[in-house]
């Protein structure tokens, strides 16, 4: 039976807006959205098609949620700037002359025109074009052209500087920022998901830096790629079966059997609507035999890892070092990343389509040899040019504009895969599922995104306690 996407209450109510003064009264009309059964795995497809779910989506989800919004490699230098996005709102990472990081919307408070054109540079002040208004990287207002003659020095300048964040945090060189002033911090949302980040981003001393982002806009749902990244292994193994045979032929090997069996794989919820993939090892040997990250294809590539795990085990500890890996990852809604270190921004552009931004992570301290090869892997498997992208983004397109069908729109989506067989594992934090085949973490990212939409404030959403044991040197920074 079909199960509704709004349940039966509708409130109507009216506001004022009286913070701009405006005189008038609007109606607006509140939906309680009932699109996923977790229990069963059943998910409403209209959720990735509709217009007007998506422009609640940009108030509550990318209004609300801590959104990551650049690198710290990204703006290396006191007055670099990077132009970024929350949603679809053009933001401003800049570094001030002091040091210190800041985020602002791209807006004039004038008359809105967006004071940033270029994707990155260096500038101490933003010069909108249109009437001059001259901003620093500070975000104040230093600058109104006839402000005596035209304004009568009237103008309100202290109070006309940029919009800023809510807040913005950092964690191990990358930057987030919230516009929700009564969010949580960004350690209690990330919660337990950061012992897995940890494994990727925090295991050396130098830490990383990103290069990137390449971009490119697909004809899909923001949610369908998150979605992917966060725990379809399920496709892999048949939409990317053509490009594993042509790896395997490449590098003169056979491809691996089909097989839906992963030993020591785990698809987990860590909460909060995150969820990865993560591979548990008994021993030292049976890691270094299987362990993605060792499984370069290239000796020089493998000795320079195997040479980082000292110091892995010393900032990470035993556990994360040599008996868990992680795999694919989606930090709620739109941050994901693989082992192959892309990562990956999907910036909503519409119910029907994502704007893709495209990043590489290297050892920011590695020999530039190592970080080419690093470059080149990266960049063979996935991005514009890679074997496995095209594969995904026709899959995310089709299964994007089944919700505009009147017959399939009907019909719900299946995220049952695993459903009952979920634990707790003892070396993993989250509730788990003791294979890779499982889709334990789209069904808790989307109950994630159900629970958001029905909030009034982040009064209403709950926030999953920190369980994790964090071993090793890198939480005393």
């Amino acid at each position: 039976m079909l199960t509704r996407l709004y349940a039966a209450r509708r409130a109507t109510r009216e506001i004022t807006n009286s913070d701009t003064k405006l005189r008038g009264r609007y109606k607006i009309t509140i939906q309680t959205y009932n699109a996923i059964d977790f229990d069963k795995g059943l998910l409403d497809r209209r959720i990735f098609s509709d217009a007007d779910i998506y422009q609640e989506e940009l108030e509550k989800v990318f209004g609300r949620a801590w959104l990551f919004i650049g690198h710290e490699s990204l703006i290396p230098n006191p007055n670099d700037f990077f132009l970024t996005y929350m949603g679809e709102d053009p933001v401003i990472l800049t570094r001030d002359a002091k040091g210190e990081v800041h985020a602002f919307l791209n807006m004039c408070r004038h008359r809105g025109n967006r004071i940033v054109r270029a994707d990155d540079g260096n500038a101490k002040n933003f010069m909108c074009s249109y009437h001059g208004w001259t901003y620093s990287n500070e975000g104040k207002l230093v600058s109104v052209p006839g402000l005596q003659e035209a304004y009568y020095g009237e103008l309100d300048v202290d109070n006309l500087g940029l919009v800023s964040v809510a807040h913005l945090e950092t964690w191990a060189g990358f930057v987030f920022a919230t516009w929700a002033e009564d969010a949580p911090t960004l350690e209690e949302y990330m919660g337990d998901f950061r012992w897995y980040m940890d494994m990727m981003f925090n295991r050396l001393d130098a830490g990383i830096e990103i290069i990137g982002p390449d971009k490119w806009i697909i004809p899909a749902n923001w949610k369908n790629p998150a979605d992917n990244f966060i725990g379809d292994s399920y496709h892999a193994v048949i939409s990317h079966r053509s490009a594993t045979i042509a790896q395997a032929n490449r590098r003169g090997g056979k491809p691996p059997a089909i097989s839906f069996e992963r030993p020591g794989s785990n698809e987990v919820a860590p909460g909060n609507g995150h969820g990865m993939s993560a591979f548990v090892f008994d021993t030292k040997e049976d890691f270094l035999e299987r362990n993605i990250f060792r499984q370069q294809g290239d000796p020089e590539l493998q000795e320079y890892v195997d040479s980082r795990f000292p110091e892995t085990e010393r900032r990470l500890g035993t556990t994360r070092t040599w008996h868990t890996t992680p795999g694919h990852a989606t930090l709620f809604p739109n941050f994901s990343w693989l082992t192959n270190r892309t990562l990956r921004l999907w910036l909503p552009r519409g119910p029907l389509q994502t704007e893709v931004w495209s990043f590489t992570a290297l050892d920011k301290d590695a020999p530039e040899e190592i970080k080419r090869k690093m470059r080149i892997q990266c960049m063979q498997s996935f991005g514009p040019s890679g074997l496995l992208e095209q594969d995904d983004m026709d899959n995310w397109r089709n299964a994007s504009d089944a919700g505009r069908s009147m017959q399939a729109r009907k019909y719900l989506q299946h995220i049952s895969m695993g459903v009952g067989h979920d634990q707790h594992h003892p070396k993993l934090p989250g509730l788990s599922s003791p294979n890779m085949f499982a889709e334990l973490p789209q069904r808790a990212f989307y109950q994630r995104w159900e629970e958001i939409m029905n909030a009034n404030s982040w009064a209403d959403i709950s926030v999953a306690p920190i369980t994790a044991t964090f071993e090793g040197t890198s939480t005393e920074e």
